[in-house]
């Protein structure tokens, strides 16, 4: 019976150090003898619910971490590994049907190349790609959706996002999206959403 307390006890304090490691045991100044493990069953829950919780966010996410949609990360977007990065969102009208915007973005991407003198190498589909600097230092995601418009017309809701810590851009993610359906017979009117450098002089005219 005495080896039997003994194992008790131990097991007692193994289970109120686990659930003070985790913060969900408050430190009380009373013996721990005197508690007889009464806590254990409720603390061993809230522990396992705990880890199950921690665990569902590393399946989710495919990493240690919050999911995107935890962090607040808008789902229009690539995203991006840095925590802090240059990017632009916008929407643009059309008078074109989504047909007509979407053989020009195709177009554009199947060129692979902008008109900078140091062009820029695009990747990927005109829905989701991304776009290498010239100088291959540099290299943006972005994504773009269309959907055709009451009036007839198409909208199209683009953003791009920088890979690296940034702040400054340069209008680079601007003319990432610009540069795949402008200086084209198609006729637009853009909306800046979220796009504070969004200098046209800066892409291909």
């Amino acid at each position: 019976f005495s080896a039997g307390r003994s194992q008790e006890k131990r097991a007692c304090r193994m289970e109120r150090t686990a659930a003070s490691e985790l913060g969900l045991l408050q430190m009380s100044n009373r013996p721990a003898t005197r508690s007889r493990c009464r806590r254990a069953p409720a603390l061993i829950t809230l522990a396992a619910v705990a880890l199950v919780s921690m665990a569902l966010i590393v399946v989710v996410s495919g990493k240690a971490g919050p999911t995107r949609r935890m962090r607040g990360e808008d789902p229009a977007c690539p995203g991006s590994s840095a925590l802090i990065h240059a990017s632009c969102k916008l929407s643009v009208h059309f008078t074109n049907s989504c047909s007509a915007v979407q053989k020009v973005l195709e177009a554009r991407m199947e060129v692979g190349h902008d008109c900078k003198s140091k062009p820029g190498t695009y990747k990927g589909s005109w829905k989701s790609g991304s776009r290498t600097t010239g100088d291959g230092k540099y290299t943006d995601r972005f994504k773009n959706s269309l959907s055709p418009s009451s009036d007839g017309g198409c909208s199209l809701t683009a953003c791009s996002e920088s890979q690296g810590t940034s702040v400054i851009d340069y209008s680079t993610n601007f003319c990432n999206l610009r540069n795949l359906y402008a200086n084209s017979p198609l006729a637009f009117v853009e909306h800046f959403d979220s796009c504070s450098q969004h200098d046209q002089n800066a892409c291909c005219r």
